[in-house]
């Protein structure tokens, strides 16, 4: 005999405190198919309260999102204490490290969460609840959670009674989801492994040298280098065999009986790896230069790449617009510049990260390199620059990329591409609340800031996430 379906993102929270905000993200999600559980819609009076929750985690659900804010972390609120330990508890009984999803929502420390979450990568919404949807979306999705868009009428209805006049309508209508993914459309289908002769001291310098990316395992070189491209750059001391021409599948499975060749988890981190330094490759050859950053190499727009500094896109609804990528403030006498941070996922599905970063500089184009100076800048700079302004960056920095083009081949060799979608990946939810001005607003170009007091503005929400920025 089978047990109930496992199909429900539950939302643990402290109530009443976090009700809006479990309100607007039970309606989202349910609009884009998913069956949610949160108490604000399921508990009635007389229901016994522990055993229905316990039952919601234990048997029900497939993911719980964990609500943290500066009621919820409190040491003596019991209730979500123990939905906690319940969702623990399970996600080890499923051997899913990933079960519980915590969402930041407001300015509480990342130190001050309970033990359970310390290790988890936390979603954050503390600056704005819309921008950071499709990134919860996104990661329900990369994790299996079903969707049924037939019962979509029918929970949100459910989810209408429980929240009586107060909820906002709902209509009928696509509502657009961006996400800062690109995906990966094709990965190169074969990886080179070269044998080589010379010092093994000396060959990583030599290879380093060449500016072709590369990794090592024991005495080959793993490359999708071509070996006269490879052989040009090196000294004369190295010379350099085809040991074997591998298929990227193949390659991901790791090694096979006795050969010499990295275990599946290294081939995988080698890959993305080699992926991503191809990727940086290809920036710098539309332009774009590499500076380190506390968070990774980022590649930024110089001054003079792009005329006026504006680049002109098209919205996914058709509308011609531009963004600006490079500018100056007369006011602070510095320049500014987009820059990215590349990131590889392989999934699947594959995708390829770019997270923003603003840099500075001043004279003769010359980057302010002491963070605590960019910093105070940036948190300055940027205090007016939403989430929808971030986004809107990204689909310029896109269209940038794939100069009108349908998709983007970057070439790893003469015979060897990596090609990826030509635009972000979006989602399309079938229900929409209206007058929701998180999504629906459009604000003006943003102007350079008055220096006001800006002591209490969290400068990390204006900068890429932790996670993965090597």
């Amino acid at each position: 005999m089978t047990g109930p379906v496992r199909d429900v993102v539950f939302i643990s929270h402290a109530t009443p405190q976090d009700n809006d905000f479990v309100k607007w993200l039970g309606a989202r999600l349910i609009g884009l198919g998913y069956n949610v559980w949160a108490d604000v819609f399921e508990l009635k009076g007389g229901t016994p309260f522990w055993n229905t929750i316990e039952e919601a985690i234990t048997t029900r659900a497939i993911k719980v999102i964990f609500v943290a804010s500066t009621e919820s972390v409190k040491p003596d609120r019991k209730g979500v204490r123990d939905e906690l330990a319940a969702a623990d508890i399970t996600g080890r009984r499923l051997k899913d490290p990933a079960f519980v999803i915590p969402v930041r929502l407001d300015k509480v420390d990342f130190g001050n969460f309970p033990i359970q979450l310390l290790q988890l990568n936390a979603l954050d919404f503390s600056s704005g609840w819309g921008g950071m949807l499709p990134g919860l979306v996104e990661t329900l999705e990369k994790a299996g959670v079903p969707i049924d868009r037939d019962r979509i009428d029918e929970r949100m209805a459910y989810w209408k009674e429980r929240n009586g006049r107060d909820a906002p309508k709902v209509e009928v209508g696509p509502e657009l989801l961006l996400t800062n993914l690109l995906p990966i459309k094709a990965l190169p289908t074969h990886i080179n492994f070269y044998e080589f002769n010379g010092p093994n001291t000396e060959i990583n310098k030599a290879l380093d040298a060449t500016g072709i990316p590369y990794s090592r395992h024991q005495r080959l070189i793993l490359t999708f280098a071509a070996i006269d491209e490879l052989q040009a750059g090196l000294p004369p001391q190295f010379s350099l065999n085809l040991d074997r021409r591998v298929e990227i599948d193949r390659f991901l499975k790791g090694r096979q009986g006795n050969e010499t060749a990295p275990e599946w988890f290294d081939a995988r981190n080698m890959l993305t790896y080699l992926l991503r330094r191809h990727v940086e490759r290809f920036l710098e050859s539309k332009g774009l230069r590499a500076h380190d950053t506390s968070r990774g190499v980022a590649f930024y727009f110089p001054l003079g790449l792009i005329p006026d500094g504006k680049v002109r896109y098209s919205t996914p609804d058709g509308k011609q617009t531009w963004k600006q990528v490079t500018g100056r403030s007369e006011k602070r006498q510095l320049n500014w510049h987009l820059s990215m941070l590349v990131n590889i996922d392989l999934g699947p599905p594959g995708f390829v990260r770019f997270k923003p970063y603003i840099s500075f500089s001043e004279g003769a184009e010359k980057l302010i390199g002491d963070p605590k100076r960019v910093a105070g800048i940036r948190r300055r700079f940027c205090k007016s620059w939403w989430n929808r302004h971030w986004r809107q960056l990204q689909q310029a920095f896109i269209a940038f990329l794939n100069g009108g083009e349908c998709d983007i081949a970057i070439e790893l060799d003469g015979r060897e591409l990596l090609n990826l979608e030509g635009s972000l990946l979006q989602l399309t939810g079938v229900r929409r609340l209206v007058g929701d001005t998180e999504l629906d607003t459009i604000p003006d170009e943003p102007e350079d800031p008055e220096d006001d007091d800006l002591d209490d503005i969290d400068q990390t929400q204006f900068e890429p996430d932790e996670e993965d920025a090597a």
